[in-house]
């Protein structure tokens, strides 16, 4: 039987007044946001009033993140509270190519000092005694295995906050030289991940190097050699001094994957740029556009994944997640998979009749609450306006 955690749902202003009214507030924390849009619909007024309300995470896939700050700002929006990821110009029309060596300063191994850092500040509230690795470079590795691998298996479980004892364990071990090899089994970072050429597990590499800097009181870092998600059976790390020239080459390399399929790199980019805030709750993610990710990926089972993976965090952080997302553009099956797996549904149109054209908002999905019955007419136009005596039948 699962035991469903008692914590407190919080309801969060959309940023449009009197779309909150009708929604019962405004939106449920956790809750992922399919935004249908009309590209004729004048949309981006809806996406910068909708990044209006508290901390915003804007994925930017059309424009550079400054052309998207000069149009909100052109339109009154304060945008001190948002912080960009940059998609457009890491995946956009060559400029991949321009960027600087160390824009990849890079998600993947920012990924790992921030799992370092955590590992760090964990153990730190440990209070370990300190003759518990008294010694230790004249440990056997019987010992080693018995007492740090022990120790390093408890801290690792704690940190993934799961009750399961993980699967982690020594493999090879040199206490003088203060080097280890790590087998891990059933690895959380890659479990659903396939078809990869590189290794993709930083964050738990950064873990690693994290737990034995302090367990040890030696700068350690840490790189990956076999990952599941490249198709061997389990995933493999090296840990050692940092200041060792052999670990350091590895480290330049495993930061650095030269051969990632382009749709493979985005998906993977994005989980990386969330985990740069999960120990933040109450963000708002935009997701500007999604069907950039679409058109990148192109195949539906990894479109599910990163659905579900997006969902999880955002679940996860008390986030409320908008994927804006060009209606009629896509295929049918598409389209429903990532309804469904949204909370709420927001469906932006144009009505054209004679001389006369309507901006249309239908609220077709709202998880756990009643959804209005009828279209409503709004206005765009630096704000959203809703005409609620104007409901369109």
């Amino acid at each position: 039987m699962i035991e469903a955690k008692n914590e407190k749902i919080t309801i969060s202003s959309t940023g449009v007044p009197l779309l909150d009214k009708l929604i019962g507030g405004g939106i449920s924390s956790g809750s992922m946001v399919c935004c249908l849009i009309n590209p004729k619909s004048m949309a981006e007024i809806l996406i910068f009033q909708l990044s209006s309300v508290g901390k915003v995470l804007y994925f930017t896939t059309e424009y550079k993140p400054e052309n998207v700050m000069f149009k909100a700002k052109e339109f009154g929006f304060d945008t001190q509270n948002i912080s960009f990821v940059d998609i457009y110009s890491k995946f956009n029309y060559g400029e991949k190519e321009q960027q600087s060596p160390t824009f990849k300063k890079n998600l993947y191994e920012l990924s790992y000092i921030k799992a370092k850092n955590d590992a760090k500040l964990f153990i730190d509230t440990i209070k370990l005694p300190k003759d518990t690795l008294w010694k230790f470079e004249f440990w056997t590795n019987e010992k080693v295995i018995e007492i740090l691998g022990d120790l390093c298996n408890k801290i690792f479980t704690k940190l993934l906050k799961t009750k399961e004892k993980s699967s982690f364990q020594f493999t090879k071990i040199n206490p003088k030289t203060k080097r280890f090899e790590i087998d891990l089994k059933d690895c959380p970072e890659c479990n659903e991940l396939s078809g990869f050429k590189e290794r993709v597990c930083y964050y738990h590499a950064g873990l690693f190097a994290g737990m034995l800097s302090s367990l040890l009181d030696t700068e350690m870092t840490a790189y990956e050699t076999q990952c599941r998600a490249a198709g061997h059976e389990s995933c493999k790390f090296v840990v050692g001094i940092g200041s060792d020239n052999d670990i350091q080459d590895n480290v330049k390399t495993f930061f650095n994957p030269a051969s990632l399929p382009k749709e493979e790199e985005i998906s993977l980019f994005t989980e990386h740029s969330l985990k740069q805030i999960e120990d933040k709750e109450n963000n708002i993610i935009m997701i500007d556009n999604f069907s950039f990710y679409i058109d990148i990926i192109g195949n539906k089972d990894k479109i599910r994944r990163l659905l579900n993976r997006i969902s999880e965090f955002t679940t996860k952080t008390h986030s409320i997640c908008y994927l804006y997302v060009f209606k009629d553009t896509h295929s049918k099956d598409m389209e429903n998979m990532i309804v469904n797996k949204c909370d709420v549904v927001f469906d932006l149109d144009v009505g054209i009749s004679g001389d006369n054209i309507t901006n249309l908002l239908i609220i077709s999905k709202l998880r756990g609450k009643i959804v209005p019955t009828k279209r409503i007419k709004i206005h765009i136009n630096d704000r959203i306006m809703l005409d609620t005596s104007q409901e369109v039948a």
